[in-house]
């Protein structure tokens, strides 16, 4: 039986505070209570987590007031094994990902136009689509073996907007049968679609938030100066679209070991192994405040990143306070004058942001920002990069 509830976008945070788990060390700042927050130091037990095997379905979704004329087959090859393939490489095998996709179509009682889908959607019109495609569904899937919903629609639908796609957390869950659904995709992608966008979607299931900085309404603004190209959560178009080492850390994907905390004035060197292979000491962590840490992870063109332009040390800063949408995380340039990959980045002043062997980046912090931390690229060789951190 169907009941009635609530929807939220993607980006709302509606589940209560975690479970504790051990905290991390100095360094692994504390969650907030803003939208899918940075903060690591426990797990936000009102979201799945992306460890070992994690079942998904895949539905799709047609309309009175057309008839499909792309095969579910078609559809299912945007996705997969795509999406798979990234989120397997980027947690170096850690989190699997078993798609269960349902090839038919489940009919929508109303036209596509009468949901009114567009990005900043209604909320009564929201309701009623999720509410009409999961009595669509009937008892053909048992929700309760899915943390994972994709509901796909018929991209060629007149009322459908590939711009909607997103992920809408529930204030008030669905009951399917014996399921209770707490979040769904919402899939309105054309085809094919935009590149890695499931695997965008997917990691907000598991709370990353968008890393992107929406400008205000009518500005021309990019949505990209946070991060450019240097994680999937700011741009699904990004060329190197690996997910930082902070949010392995988040997930688990990487231990505790793997992360040098710096949490004292003095001068610390590591050698630091590339994001996109297994193994070695994969970020450093400068704590600023209760709030905000300076991290720094070497990146080159491998798995994921296999099309990033430039290679080297990349340094960013993570505010837990800040929400998704709202720039959480800044990327630090380490080349302001200059960019890189004009005409293919989604933001070239930040595509040659990491800094390369014999150069550095000086950090301005703490109150009045008189305190300094150096940060220098020693070497670079067999063993990964080697990078001095000096503060005064």
């Amino acid at each position: 039986m169907l009941v009635g509830f609530v929807a939220l976008v993607a980006w709302s945070l509606v589940a209560g505070p975690a479970a504790a788990a051990p905290m991390r060390g100095p360094c692994a700042l504390e969650r907030t209570d803003v939208r899918h927050s940075e903060g690591v130091d426990r797990w936000n037990g009102g979201y799945p987590r992306p460890l070992g095997d994690v079942s998904a379905v895949m539905l799709f979704l047609s309309f009175p007031d057309h008839v499909p004329v792309v095969d579910t087959r078609a559809l299912t090859a945007d996705h997969f094994p795509a999406t798979t393939t990234f989120l397997t490489r980027a947690s170096y095998g850690r989190f699997r990902l078993h798609p269960h996709v349902v090839q038919r179509w489940f009919r929508m009682p109303r036209p596509s136009t009468a949901y009114g889908i567009h990005r900043d959607w209604a909320d009564g019109l929201r309701a009623q689509y999720l509410q009409d495609a999961i009595a669509a569904v009937g008892a053909a899937v048992d929700f309760r073996r899915y943390p994972v919903v994709y509901l796909v629609a018929d991209p060629d639908a007149r009322g459908v907007d590939a711009d909607a796609t997103k992920v809408i957390n529930l204030a008030r869950p669905i009951h399917s049968g014996h399921a209770t659904i707490d979040r769904l995709v919402t899939v309105f992608e054309h085809h094919p679609p935009d590149q890695n966008v499931l695997a965008h979607e997917t990691n907000h299931v598991f709370d990353l938030p968008d890393l992107y900085f929406r400008p205000p309404p009518g500005s021309n603004d990019s949505w990209d100066t946070r991060v450019g190209d240097w994680d999937l959560m700011g741009s699904q178009f990004a060329l190197a679209p690996d997910l930082f080492a902070w949010h392995r850390w988040k997930y688990g994907w990487i231990d505790p070991g793997q992360v040098v905390c710096v949490d004292h004035p003095g001068t610390t060197t590591r050698t630091l192994t590339p994001v996109e292979v297994p193994g070695g000491t994969k970020l450093v962590v400068v704590r600023i405040d209760v709030t905000t840490a300076l991290a720094f992870e070497v990146r080159e063109p491998r798995a994921n990143d296999q099309h990033a332009c430039t290679q080297g040390v990349l340094l960013y800063e993570v505010h837990t306070d800040i929400q998704s949408g709202e720039g959480p995380i800044t990327v630090l340039d380490g080349h302001p004058w200059t960019g890189a990959c004009y005409g293919t980045s989604v933001y070239p002043q930040l595509a040659d942001a990491p800094l390369g062997v014999g150069e550095s980046y000086t950090y301005h912090f703490g109150r009045l920002a008189k305190d300094v931390l150096t940060i220098h690229v020693d070497r670079h060789g067999r063993r990964g990069w080697t990078v001095t951190a000096a503060e005064r």
